[in-house]
């Protein structure tokens, strides 16, 4: 099975997409879990479709996972690859996943990702800047929820409707769904609102939920997508690919491999506790 991590944040311009398709391209190099990962676009806006693609402006794929979600072609006739120097394959976006945000459907891509994950190592779903039934469709279907976050004074309040989202979700839909972490994104290094942030996520968060590793401003990052390329490719020298690459191989992968275990800890104990309840049933009928 895979790993299937949704990144979500409703906030407009928290560094959703650019972290979501840097950490593809990241996983690919550095994760010993597989080389193989799929990019699903969520965003009806399709900004991670456009950059993988190499079409900022032209016309959307003729097969998306709007396509694969209303049933119209299976899910592996709905990915492309993409230009990318990494082999990230991707289910693209398209402007038409709009009419499907106004239904009431939240378990769609829950079977298109079941469909997938034996084909892959990691899946990484992208998502609107809200929340949507198409953020819903992603946090029902993945393992993993990580939040980017910008480094701004605004960006705190919002994240209780978030975590109560996600608890909703946990509640009615999905079990064994685990916050991987907040990532801060975009500091600019003139302003001192770090240590604000820090302390306001903390009302919200554990602080072991709050990775160390702070995403700065840096224009390379900007840049990268703009040359249809992962900021390793573009300039794996620069501040923002160090940034992005110690994340991963120094924290992310660390955390997610303690979740893991964590996971598979409380799914043995849950079928031990299954079958006790089920073998004392059948004493008590006999």
């Amino acid at each position: 099975m895979s790993n299937v991590i949704a990144v979500v944040n409703h906030k407009g311009g928290a560094g959703k997409t650019t972290t979501a398709i840097n950490l593809a391209a990241g996983l690919i190099r550095y994760s010993d879990v597989t080389s193989s990962c799929l990019l699903i676009d969520m965003d009806p806006h399709g900004c991670a479709t456009s950059t993988l693609l190499g079409k900022l402006d032209g016309d959307p794929p003729a097969r998306s996972v709007f396509d694969v979600l209303r049933r119209a072609i299976t899910p592996h006739d709905g990915i492309t690859t993409t230009v990318y120097d990494e082999e990230i394959h991707l289910l693209p976006s398209n402007p038409s996943l709009e009419s499907m945000a106004k239904t009431q459907i939240n378990d769609r891509l829950e079977k298109v990702v079941s469909a997938l994950s034996p084909h892959y190592g990691w899946i990484i779903i992208d998502t609107p800047p809200n929340l949507g039934v198409l953020t819903q469709n992603a946090l029902v279907a993945a393992n993993y929820v990580l939040i980017p976050t910008p480094c701004t004074g605004l960006a705190v309040p919002a994240m209780r409707q978030l975590t109560a989202v996600i608890d909703k979700i946990k509640e009615r839909q999905n079990t064994w769904l685990q916050l991987l972490g907040v990532l801060i994104t975009l500091k600019d290094g003139r302003t001192p609102l770090l240590k604000n942030v820090r302390r306001e996520l903390g009302q919200v968060f554990d602080k072991n939920d709050i990775f160390k590793t702070i995403i700065t401003n840096n224009i390379k990052i900007e840049e990268a997508p703009a040359n249809f390329q992962s900021i390793y490719a573009y300039d794996s020298g620069c501040l923002g690919a160090s940034l992005y690459r110690d994340w991963i191989k120094k924290e992310f992968l660390k955390k997610h491999q303690k979740l893991e275990k964590q996971r598979l800890e409380e799914r043995e104990a849950a079928a031990a506790e299954l079958a006790a309840a089920m073998a004392e049933q059948l004493e008590t009928e006999e």
